[in-house]
């Protein structure tokens, strides 16, 4: 018997990682029987000669979309241009990850497309303030010095990088190693959005670590209820939403409140609490329940 962790599943089919080994198996019928699913990240106990799953180790996260689990971040790929930028979408990814219990960096691509650089630095300052690590790589990584800095931000981690289709996610993979070698998508200027490259999400072995490349997608659902998200948009905790006057406080029309006074003292930026109320219009909890 011997412990490997499952890095992809396509048709039936889970590739698990051990020891420096590829083992191509599939799972015992008890799994189907007790509609326990196996998905990608999960450390499992597997009989090499048979070729098959017999356990699931206890996870110690998951998430929804992309269906993986085990991680311990969430590297967030975002393009300044082509498909613009959209700071309302990087702030849904950031409160996805806080609400699943991730550590969330964020990569912004392309900044040599980007004319203004005040434009960049507003979005660089915005994120320092949230204690949220950014990096900037464009195309050439001029320097190479972002790169490292990220390089030793995921070694010996799992993390895996997410963003919408053609933000340059499998091109950062590869700059990270070009034994990679993924599929690079492009970015359709007639159809305004990029094209799918990665179908599936894929674990790569990466200094004592691991890289997860995802599928992109252009919309993302939070999946959370309205006091859910008042507790998770980024920099609400820091501001401690917790002694707001009322428990169940939305940061919206109650009085007493600590993070609309945060934001009346220039103590919280004021688009960031307008993209929140906007979220916050967009849930509906009658239609969740």
């Amino acid at each position: 018997m011997k412990k490997g962790k499952v890095v992809s599943c396509v048709g039936g089919t889970y590739s698990i990682y051990c020891d420096g080994i590829i083992y191509n198996v599939i799972a015992k019928g008890i799994f189907r029987f007790k509609n326990k699913q196996i998905i990608v990240g999960d450390n499992v106990l597997f009989d090499d000669e048979l070729c098959v799953i017999n356990e699931i180790e206890e996870r110690t996260n998951q998430i929804i979309r992309p269906k993986v689990c085990n991680i311990d971040q969430m590297i967030i790929v975002m393009s300044l241009k082509q498909p613009d930028f959209s700071k309302e979408l990087l702030f849904k990814f950031l409160t996805y990850a806080s609400f699943n219990d991730v550590k969330s960096s964020v990569v912004l691509t392309k900044y040599d497309l980007v004319d203004d650089q005040s434009f960049i630095n507003d979005i660089v300052n915005e994120l320092k303030y949230l204690n949220i690590n950014c990096y900037l790589i464009s195309k050439k990584v001029e320097g190479h010095g972002e790169l490292n800095r990220l390089i030793k931000d995921i070694d010996n981690k799992i993390t895996i990088f997410m963003g919408q289709t053609g933000v340059g996610k499998s091109s950062l993979i590869n700059l990270l190693d070009e034994s990679f070698n993924r599929s690079i998508g492009e970015y359709s200027l007639a159809l305004g959005r990029g094209k799918h490259q990665t179908k599936e999400v894929i674990l790569l072995p990466y200094r004592n670590g691991f890289i997860g490349d995802t599928p992109g997608f252009s919309s993302l659902d939070l999946n959370m209820n309205k006091i859910q998200l008042a507790h998770y948009f980024p920099g609400f905790k820091q501001l401690n939403y917790e002694q707001c006057y009322f428990s169940n406080c939305l940061h919206h029309l109650e009085k007493q409140c600590n993070i609309k006074k945060a934001v009346e003292e220039n103590k919280y930026p004021q688009q960031l609490y307008e993209i929140y109320l906007k979220l916050l219009d967009n849930i509906d909890d009658n239609k969740r329940n």
